[in-house]
């Protein structure tokens, strides 16, 4: 049972918005590991975090979800990064989000998918695989607090509870 109040503007709560990002990630990784198992596995190359989305909902601030930036261990083969973007691109829209951005510099290919909640994921190959997620806004607030959202990784701060903007 949720604490938050149905009504015609519902809002994700933490709990909610946390699995969502996990599952979406292991699912992205999953996929991408599964077109290139010589990635070996991904790690987290930043930490994740619980930020202010700049919003609020009836009153409270709202929070957004930056996951870890999640690298590959060993470099992609040459060539490959297509074939990857397009795993991601299978996953991604199985799950609701659509592409949003491409863009190639350098030889580094990056892609963004987006849903429409506000969720964004981005894929970037080069030197390694890069993914992270970040959230649609959600109330801040967990009855089961998870440790971290990324697939097997080390335990990342808990989100600060709620508060009234003024």
């Amino acid at each position: 049972m949720s604490a938050l109040p149905a009504g015609p503007d519902p809002i994700a709560d933490q709990d909610h918005t946390h699995g969502w990002i996990r599952a979406l990630l292991e699912a992205v990784t999953s996929a991408v590991l599964e077109t290139q198992p010589g990635l070996m596995a991904f790690g987290d190359h930043r930490p994740e975090r619980d930020r202010p989305s700049g919003g609020a909902w009836r009153g409270l601030e709202t929070m957004c979800h930056v996951s870890a930036l999640l690298a590959s261990a060993h470099a992609p083969e040459p060539g490959s990064a297509q074939q990857l973007l397009e795993a991601a691109d299978g996953t991604a829209a199985s799950r609701g989000l659509r592409r949003r951005s491409e863009r190639e510099e350098n030889g580094v290919r990056a892609t963004t998918w987006s849903s429409d909640r506000g969720d964004l994921l981005e894929v970037i190959v080069g030197v390694r695989v890069a993914i992270r997620a970040i959230s649609a806004p959600f109330l801040p607030g967990s009855l089961r607090p998870a440790s971290t959202t990324s697939p097997d990784s080390p335990i990342s701060p808990l989100t600060p509870p709620p508060r009234r903007l003024r």
